[in-house]
C-alpha cells in the first residue's frame, strides 16, 4: 500500500513532465512550420505573376526570389555543409565567398522551379514523431501541380538564436545539399584547392541544377 501511495504521484509527475516536453517540442515544429508556410505563400504569390515568367524579366524574378529566401536560408551554414570535410581547411574569406556564390546558385535554382512548375495546391504533413533535437526540425510539404503531379519536399530547419533558418532541402528524395556536396568533392579533385572550386562553381553547377529539375519532373 505504501509503495502504491509513493509511486502514483511519482508516475503522475513523469507523465506531466513528458507532456510538457512534448508540448515544447511540438511548439518548435509549429514555429519552423510557420516560417516554411509563410515563405511558401510568398513564393506562390510570385508564381502567380505571369509577367515575371517571361525571359525578359529573368533578372527581376531572381531579385524577387532573393528578397523572399534570403531571410530564411542560412547560406553560410549551407555552404559549410556543401564543402563537407573541405570546410575544415577553408579560410573565413573562402567560406564567406562561397556563401555568396551559393546564394546565387540557390536563387537560380528557385527561379527555374518557379518558371517550370505550376502549383495548384500544397499541404504540410505533421511529423509522425517529435524531433530528438528540438532546435532541428523537418517540415514536410506536399505540392500538387496543375497537371495533378505531387512533389514531396522536406525542408530541414535549424533554430539560430530566435530565428528558424533553412539548412537543407530534399525534393522527391533528391538531397540538394548532398548533391552539391558530391559536386564540390568532384571539383576539388580537379582544382586541388577550395578557391579553385569556388571560382568554377557557378558554371559547373548549372548542369547539376538542370539535372535535379529534370529528375524531379520525372
Amino acid at each position: 500500500m505504501f509503495k502504491q501511495l509513493f509511486w502514483r504521484p511519482f508516475l503522475a509527475l513523469l507523465v506531466l513532465t513528458a507532456s510538457v516536453n512534448a508540448l515544447a517540442i511540438d511548439q518548435d515544429w509549429e514555429e519552423a512550420k510557420a516560417v516554411v508556410e509563410e515563405t511558401t505563400e510568398k513564393m506562390l504569390v510570385l508564381m502567380s505573376d505571369q509577367s515575371l515568367l517571361s525571359a525578359n524579366n529573368k533578372d527581376r524574378l531572381e531579385t524577387e526570389i532573393q528578397n523572399i529566401v534570403t531571410p530564411v536560408i542560412d547560406f553560410y551554414g549551407f555552404g559549410r555543409g556543401v564543402m563537407g570535410r573541405f570546410a575544415r581547411t577553408a579560410t573565413e574569406d573562402e567560406l564567406q565567398r562561397f556563401a555568396g556564390i551559393l546564394k546565387t546558385t540557390l536563387v537560380r535554382t528557385y527561379s527555374i522551379a518557379v518558371s517550370d512548375f505550376s502549383v495548384a495546391s500544397y499541404r504540410i504533413v505533421p511529423p509522425r514523431a517529435s524531433s530528438p533535437r528540438p532546435e532541428l526540425q523537418v517540415v514536410n510539404v506536399v505540392m500538387t501541380s496543375s497537371a495533378g503531379q505531387t512533389f514531396n519536399i522536406l525542408y530541414y530547419m535549424r533554430k539560430d538564436e530566435d530565428r528558424w533558418m533553412l539548412v537543407n532541402v530534399m525534393v522527391e528524395g533528391i538531397n540538394l545539399r548532398l548533391t552539391f556536396q558530391n559536386q564540390f568533392a568532384d571539383m576539388y579533385q580537379r582544382a586541388r584547392s577550395v578557391s579553385g572550386v569556388i571560382d568554377g562553381w557557378e558554371e559547373r553547377v548549372a548542369s547539376t541544377i538542370a539535372q535535379v529539375v529534370k529528375d524531379v519532373e520525372g
